[in-house]
Parts: structure tokens; sequence; C-alpha cells
């Protein structure tokens, strides 16, 4: 979505201030793809717009089955405002509507794991992001993704015993098609293993898996030619 110029009757604090200037710009958008919430489709809907693919549908659908009778068409039309969001790639709208928005309503594991990342890029808020995380990973049990971060996070913080483990257990789950996410387990994953016994065959194993899955991994080669030509090599 591009940046339009505010309708005329809207004020240039307005404008600068954001939100509800924001949520106009995704209204309109909304109606341009002819997605009216209403209180007979707002489930589908929901469905269709911010989880075509699975498996992330299926557990959108036991959300709204557990907890439909919360739910509704305000609850549907947040969530499409949300993926408009979440498309033009906004940290700050993510996140203030995010706030703003589904407080109101019962934890959703699903939401909470595709929001946290842009809460972690816009303020910082660690402790945050990571029980977000955490919970995802004990409602979600069968998705790569909250694993890979708590992964990644442990790694952070030098805890390669915590991060191998969270690397493991993505790494059994994330799915073939998975191009991005798939690279980036095998290849933290190489790095940690080197890290912990500076393990190199373990290590080129993985970043060798990483660039399988996505040829043009540019950190990915960079590894791999420094495990290769190196009898040592810090990746940090």
């Amino acid at each position: 979505m591009s940046k339009r110029k505010p309708p005329k009757h809207s004020t240039k604090a307005e404008a600068r201030s954001g939100y509800h200037y924001w949520v106009r710009q995704a209204d309109e958008i909304i109606a341009k793809n002819g997605a009216e919430v209403r209180p007979d489709n707002w489930q589908q809907l929901a469905l269709d717009w911010f989880t075509p693919r699975e498996p992330d549908r299926s557990a959108l659908a036991r959300y709204i089955a557990a907890h439909q009778t919360k739910l509704g068409v305000a609850w549907a039309r947040g969530l499409l405002r949300l993926e408009v969001f979440f498309q033009v790639k906004d940290d700050v709208a993510i996140v203030e509507h995010y706030d703003r928005t589904f407080r109101a309503y019962p934890r959703c594991a699903l939401i909470e794991l595709w929001v946290a990342g842009h809460i972690l890029r816009q303020s910082g808020d660690w402790w945050r992001v990571r029980q977000m995380y955490l919970n995802a990973a004990v409602e979600l049990p069968t998705f790569a993704k909250p694993f890979y971060e708590l992964g990644f996070m442990n790694y952070l913080l030098s805890d390669f015993p915590g991060a191998l483990e969270q690397f493991n257990r993505a790494a059994a789950l994330v799915a073939a098609d998975d191009v991005e996410g798939g690279a980036r387990i095998f290849y933290n994953r190489g790095l940690v293993r080197f890290a912990m016994d500076a393990d190199k065959q373990a290590a080129i194993a993985d970043v060798e898996e990483a660039l399988r899955r996505k040829p043009d991994y540019s950190q990915a080669q960079e590894a791999l030619r420094a495990f290769k030509s190196r009898s040592r090599w810090v990746p940090w």
C-alpha cells in the first residue's frame, strides 16, 4: 500500500499522529477487495483474509471455535486491518493496532506469533516477546516458528545448549516448502553447534542444508567458505 495524502478534512496533526489515519487507509484497502464484514460472514472472512494457508488456517479456526461467543464482527474487522498492516510491513501500525484492538479478546497464540517480532523491532520489549513465543510454543506445538525464535533468543543470550534444544525442535517441525524459515533454522543451528564444541562437520552439514533450501543465502555461503577454509572461525 503506497502512502497517500490524507483526506482534505484531516488535520496535519491527525496525519502525523498516525493511528486513525492508518485505520482509514486499511479500511479503504479492505473495501476495495470487497471484504465487507457482516454477522453472517465474519468467521469465514477472517479465515480467508488472515490465514488462507495451512497450518495457520486450522489454528485460527480452532481459536474461533473456542471463543466465538466472545468474538464477532468487530474482532474480525480488527483482524483484517492487522493483515493490511502486515502486508505493508508497518511495525508502528501493527503494534499500536494490536495493543488497541486485541487486548479486549482472549489471547490468540497465532496472532501473538506473528505480532511478536514487530513488537521486538518497535519497542525492544524482549521479555514481553519471549513470553509470547513461549505461549505460542505451548499452544501451537506443531509450529516451527516459536521454537526457532526461542532458540535465537537463547543464542543471543549465549545459552547455547538451550538454543540447540529449541533449534532441534524447530528443525524437526519446519515444512519442506518453508524456504526462509528452514534456511534460518539450519544456519543458526550450525552456528550453535560450532560455538558449543567446535564441531565443524556438524556445522557444515547444517549450513549446507540451509543452502540446499535457499541457495542464495549469503550469510550461509560466507559461513560455509569460512568453515572449509579455516581451522577456527567465530561467526559473531
